[in-house]
């Protein structure tokens, strides 16, 4: 069986690489790796923020039956993760997280025999440390290395190295603004009161090319890992993949940071290079980030588990016609807002209104433009109906929750370094 490597980038959107289109050179390596392996170019995270989207990555299930939804709750005993999985399949599991939401406080750490945290330090301490997991490995027996990093979340402060990397051509910020996590929350919350805090269109611009500046960054780490771990494990004989829980949002629908489902937080990059299975395979159908662990576990003849609810994506990384197959997103925002992509078409739903918004992600992948009021209601119902059905089938999958998540202080600490705690 072969060994696994997940690099998962959290809040990487994927329009902002050069393999999906971005016009800076923010990811050279993750496109020469795309050149040579599969990437689906309509990948769909299953929430907008990390408890619930990393959950549906490591577990093959959507937040509604996990029940990773909120910040009190943590991944129940009952569900099999990958890494229990592949456990039991006699592999070593070694996690390397940078913290935050995937301390084990939240469920995280089941099935891997180490789970590291690298404490808000991301690649600098977590590729050397992945590195010595990979030397210190047994030769023979196959492994699973989990690498998470934040590098590119808030507050977009890459290294003094990278800083000006993108700024060119960027008027100056405004006096005294930083994207720091706690002035880009305060403009992110803001929305909700009676005196909403504005953003100035350069300083939207300067957090932009900062986070690309971070992108770069994680790129350039990256790179240094495949180039060392060569001596030990040839990168030519894992599986490889990069992922994201979610992207970020640079007032495109009104707002900053992650918290719509819009495909600017949504849509993810998606990249699997398996060795000996076709080079520069780009599939344009939608997919879900669910969709990872059965596709992991048929690459190396796991079985999957029944409860998983995402499908295998073996025959799409070969090449092959499959039938295209929905993909959702969920959060228990905004009025409870549902989200299907079906083909090139996708339709965001208010529960409580039962509003609707519909786009063209092949014309519009922004999705900026509505085109509910001109679209065939048929359309719309068939949409609506595929969620309906969707809900009903996840909610009575529900795992009970055994616990609540209970915060050590050290968490606490690092979520308010992110932001989410004031």
């Amino acid at each position: 069986m072969r060994s696994i490597v997940i690099i998962d980038i959290d809040t990487l959107r994927a329009d902002h690489l050069g393999c999906y289109g971005y016009r800076r050179a923010t990811s050279p390596t993750i496109d020469a790796l795309a050149d040579r392996a599969a990437r689906f170019e309509w990948a769909f995270s299953q929430a907008p923020n990390t408890p619930p989207s990393q959950a549906s990555i490591l577990t093959g299930l959507y937040p509604s039956t996990h029940g990773m939804i909120y910040d009190d709750n943590r991944i129940p005993e009952a569900v099999s993760t990958l890494a229990e999985v592949l456990s039991a399949a006699g592999y070593a599991t070694y996690g390397i997280h940078d913290g935050g939401y995937l301390r084990p406080d939240f469920g995280f750490d089941q099935g891997f025999d180490s789970y590291d945290d690298q404490q808000r330090q991301g690649l600098r301490t977590g590729l050397p440390a992945a590195l010595e997991k990979v030397r210190q490995h047994q030769p023979g027996q196959p492994f699973l290395l989990f690498l998470h990093t934040y590098d590119t979340h808030t507050p977009y402060a890459p290294p003094e190295e990278y800083r000006g990397l993108f700024l060119g051509g960027i008027d100056e910020p405004t006096p005294g603004f930083e994207p720091t996590s706690e002035a880009m929350e305060a403009i992110r919350t803001s929305v909700w009161t009676d005196n909403p805090i504005s953003i100035e269109p350069v300083d939207v611009e300067y957090s932009r090319a900062l986070y690309d500046a971070e992108i770069r960054y994680v790129d350039d780490k990256i790179r240094e890992f495949f180039e060392a771990i060569e001596a030990d494990v040839p990168v030519a004989e894992l599986i490889v993949v990069v992922i994201s829980d979610h992207g970020e949002e640079f007032t495109e629908h009104g707002s900053v940071l992650h918290e719509k489902l819009y495909s600017t937080v949504t849509r993810v990059p998606l990249i699997i290079d398996v060795p000996g299975f076709p080079d520069g395979v780009v599939h344009r159908d939608p997919v879900e980030t669910v969709d990872l662990m059965p596709t992991l576990l048929d690459l190396v003849g796991v079985p999957i588990p029944e409860a998983v609810q995402g499908d295998s994506l073996v025959s799409e990384l070969l090449g092959q016609a499959v039938q295209t197959r929905p993909a959702y997103s969920e959060s228990p925002f905004f009025g409870e807002r549902r989200a299907v992509a079906r083909g090139l078409e996708r339709l965001l739903m208010t529960r409580s209104t039962g509003a609707v918004e519909f786009f063209n992600i092949d014309q519009d992948p922004l999705e900026l433009t509505d085109i509910s009021e001109e679209t065939d209601q048929t359309r719309i119902d068939e949409m609506t109906s595929l969620i309906s059905a969707w809900q009903g089938r996840v909610d009575a999958a529900r795992v009970p929750q055994d616990e609540q998540a209970t915060m050590s202080p050290e968490t606490e600490e690092q979520l308010r370094a992110l932001g989410y705690i004031q």
